[in-house]
């Protein structure tokens, strides 16, 4: 059964209060030990830029935030779709590297959903600042795991998530804004060609980093995002020749574009090996990487005797009954049901239900509050033109001003296309919040009212998962795992194994892959994992361990998280 996770919206969390204590279970809190700690002294003035203060870094690099603009484009899916996106403005933050930005890779980031915005990683300990409340609690802090130590860092949020909007003709008019919301618009290979072109055009408008390392770091379904974008990217060649499901001649052009004009000597569309030398490398935070062969193998072991569900069994005396040779039973989802049942988080089994939510809502009520938003992105945001309601034209965010979610609580009609974990996850969080959506903090008093189809911030869209759940290619397809196990054979691969998540069981990612054709066998080690194919080729993907940390690694153990990526980084 598919499930429309609501996995990137969430990212959390561990037992933490509201106060400033900064220690995190299995963390290592010894600063001797932390490779990114120092005695750095920053001054929060001198790191937003002003017209009086511009604290530039070399080449111009600084601290930049807007949209890049999205035009409509044709093309085809499964050899027969014709499809036509529509508009949109992608908002992105750049924060450049602490020293010699030039020479630095470039990080992306992103959440995934699909449908949430990039907020949660942009928020919980990955940027130069944190709105974690354990380090402060109505404000922000220095991030001391900051990837700045290492690396230029690109958030980018999917269209009609977080500050990306899309546009049509009449944003008025109710139909143009539901047509829309359509499959042609929400589906992996679209979602991954929009991120494809805000990359590309990012980096076309930063010549000092055209030609840097770019590593994609995803989270949830952000890794079947970075699976269709590697993918498109390392086999273009192959995609333009149309032996693919999907084509799209003008991304195809803009990447052949973007590799002349870093090798002029490319004629044409560029090899795997000239790709690989820029696009090497992906950090997957929890991933949906394999579809619905991954949620099948972390049922199946969901249902073992060193199950945490058995944990969860004997300290709150709800009896888990496995589905076992029952063929009609989902266990996934059987798993999902139990852990609700049991008053416990998918996201991080040891907390009570929706604790993931409430915790992450803090961080971004923060950010929505000016000035406090531009403490954040590090730049001023009084100076993004797109923002203002006056210039957002053709904006919109909701298909109907009555049933939007997070703008208005949806009927029981807008669930009724979606399974029954999906009704019971997506009712959960309008539950959550009292049926309120999350605030736009005092945005509107700085960048002016927006009709009630519009907003300046949308967390979670659940018009979004419900559009992919009815495209022709989505994230449960057996495609998505071939094109991961195709990607691997080229690209470094960095897959996190948090112990509380239950929405990604870790475990069943490495047992899913035998089930695919090709692959004669999978080893698990300790911190990594070995992929055996019929070929005789061999591949080790990085899997490490992350003891009492949930669906967000980031937020429970930033500094182990990346001092992790380090020691087998080669970049």
């Amino acid at each position: 059964m598919k499930k429309i996770l609501l996995i990137a919206a969430v990212a959390l969390l561990f037992t933490v209060s509201c106060s400033n204590n900064s220690s995190r279970p299995g963390e290592n809190t010894d600063p001797d030990d932390d490779p990114l700690t120092d005695d750095t002294d920053y001054d929060s003035e001198e790191q937003v830029p002003d017209e009086e203060n511009d604290s530039e870094t070399e080449d111009n690099l600084d601290f930049e935030s807007g949209f890049i603009a999205l035009e409509s484009v044709d093309y085809v899916l499964k050899n027969y779709d014709h499809n036509t996106t529509g508009k949109a403005m992608m908002w992105y933050n750049f924060q450049p590297a602490d020293e010699n930005p030039e020479e630095k890779p470039l990080f992306v980031f992103y959440n995934g959903g699909p449908g949430s915005a990039s907020a949660i990683v942009f928020l919980y300990n990955t940027a130069k600042r944190t709105g974690d409340q354990a380090f402060s609690e109505d404000s922000f802090a220095e991030n001391a795991s900051s990837w700045t130590r290492f690396g230029n860092l690109l958030y980018v949020d999917a269209r009609q998530t977080g500050f990306s909007y899309g546009i049509v003709d009449d944003p008025s008019d109710s139909s143009a804004r539901s047509s829309y919301f359509s499959a042609s618009n929400f589906n992996v290979f679209a979602d991954a060609a929009d991120f494809i072109r805000v990359i590309l055009r990012f980096l076309e408008s930063h010549p000092s980093l055209k030609s840097n390392p770019v590593v994609l770091a995803g989270e949830s379904y952000g890794g079947t995002r970075s699976t269709a974008i590697l993918n498109v990217l390392l086999n273009v060649a192959d995609y333009a020749e149309k032996n693919r499901q999907f084509y799209d001649e003008a991304l195809f052009n803009e990447i052949a574009a973007h590799f002349k004009g870093i090798d002029p000597s490319i004629d044409g569309m560029p090899s795997k090996e000239a790709v690989a030398k820029q696009f090497g490398g992906q950090i997957l935070i929890q991933p949906l990487v394999a579809g619905q062969e991954q949620f099948d193998a972390e049922g199946k072991l969901l249902e073992q005797s060193d199950s945490p569900l058995y944990i969860i069994e004997k300290e709150t005396g709800q009896i888990f009954n496995p589905c076992g040779s029952n063929s009609r039973c989902d266990k996934h989802n059987n798993a999902l049901y139990y852990v609700q049942r049991a008053g416990r988080d998918y996201y991080s089994y040891r907390r009570p239900s929706n604790w993931l939510f409430d915790y992450t809502d803090v961080g971004a009520a923060k950010m929505l509050q000016m000035p406090m938003f531009g403490e954040f992105i590090l730049n001023d945001p009084k100076k993004i033109n797109e923002l203002y309601a006056e210039n957002r034209g053709g904006a919109f965010r909701y298909s109907s001003t009555g049933n939007g979610y997070l703008k208005n609580p949806p009927s029981d009609t807008a669930f009724e296309n979606l399974p029954e974990i999906e009704k019971i996850i997506m009712k959960a969080r309008i539950g959550q919040r009292g049926a309120k959506p999350l605030s736009s903090g005092n945005l509107e008093s700085v960048f002016g009212e927006l009709p009630p189809y519009d907003e300046y911030f949308v967390d979670l869209s659940y018009e979004i998962n419900l559009t992919f759940s009815t495209a022709a290619i989505d994230h449960y397809d057996t495609i998505n795992g071939e094109m991961f196990l195709e990607n691997i054979r080229t690209v470094r691969t960095f897959i996190t194994q948090a112990e509380e998540d239950i929405i990604i069981y870790s475990k069943g990612i490495p047992e899913s892959l035998k089930s695919f054709e090709g692959v004669s066998d999978v080893t698990l080690e300790e911190d990594s994992f070995t992929v055996s194919f019929s070929d005789g080729q061999s591949v080790e993907v990085t899997f490490p361990f992350y003891p009492e940390s949930s669906h967000s690694v980031p937020v429970n153990q930033p500094a182990k998280l990346v001092k992790k990526w380090l020691e087998k980084q080669t970049m």
